[in-house]
C-alpha cells in the first residue's frame, strides 16, 4: 500500500515537529511538553498528537506549534526560534558522525536545496557558490510565508555549518518574503576547515 499523499496546501513532514519535541523534552522536560500541547488550539493538538514524522502536516502547524513553545517556555527569549531550527541541523549532522568535519559545506548546501521537495510541497531552494568559504541559498515561491519560519531556518544554516565546520559561522538574511521580496536570500560566510580543500 503506497504512503498517503499530502493534504491540500503547503505541507511538511512531520520530521520537523518531531526534533522540536525532542527539543523540549531535553531541556525543559516531559511536563513542559505535555502544557505545550495543551495550550496549542484544539484542532492543532488533535493534529500533532500520535506525530509520526513521516506523515504530511500543513506548514502553519509548524509556525503554530514555534510560536506556542515560546509562548509557553521562553517568553522573553527571542532567541528561541533560532535554536529550533538549530535542532533541526543537529539532528542531521549527527548522522555523519565523525566525518562531519570532512564534508564540504557547498555540496552540503546544495544537497540541502536539492532535498527540500523531499521534505515540503512547497516553494523553491537553490543554492549558489559565492567565495571558497561564502555561499547563498535562496527560498522562492512560498504561498504562505511566516517570520517565525525564516527565523528558525536561520539558526538551521547557521548550526548546520558551524557544525561542519567548527565555526563561528555568519548567517544574514539580506532580503525576505514576508516583507513582500520575491524570495528569501541568506547569505553565509565560514571559516576555512583545516586539512580540507574547497571543493574547485
Amino acid at each position: 500500500m503506497s504512503e498517503p499523499g499530502p493534504p491540500p496546501g503547503p505541507c511538511l513532514k512531520g520530521h520537523f515537529f518531531h526534533v522540536r519535541f525532542e527539543y523540549v523534552r531535553e531541556y525543559y522536560g516531559y511536563e513542559a511538553l505535555a502544557r505545550v500541547m495543551a495550550a496549542l488550539p484544539p484542532e492543532e493538538r488533535a493534529r500533532l498528537s500520535g506525530l509520526d514524522r513521516d506523515a504530511w502536516y500543513p506548514f502553519r502547524s509548524l509556525n503554530t506549534l514555534d510560536r506556542c513553545i515560546a509562548r509557553q517556555l521562553a517568553p522573553d527569549d527571542p532567541g528561541l526560534f533560532e535554536r529550533l531550527g538549530a535542532v533541526s541541523a543537529r539532528h542531521r549532522t549527527d548522522l555523519l558522525g565523525e566525518h562531519a568535519r570532512l564534508v564540504n559545506v557547498h555540496g552540503f548546501l546544495s544537497r540541502l536545496a536539492d532535498e527540500h521537495e523531499r521534505l515540503t510541497t512547497f516553494g523553491r531552494f537553490e543554492y549558489r557558490r559565492l567565495g571558497f568559504t561564502e555561499g547563498e541559498l535562496s527560498a522562492r515561491d512560498f504561498p504562505e510565508v511566516d517570520e517565525v519560519y525564516c527565523r528558525g531556518s536561520r539558526g538551521y544554516l547557521r548550526a548546520a555549518v558551524e557544525l561542519l565546520t567548527g565555526g563561528p559561522v555568519e548567517v544574514h538574511e539580506r532580503a525576505c518574503q514576508c516583507d513582500g521580496r520575491p524570495a528569501c536570500i541568506f547569505r553565509l560566510k565560514w571559516p576555512r576547515v583545516e586539512g580540507v580543500e574547497p571543493a574547485s
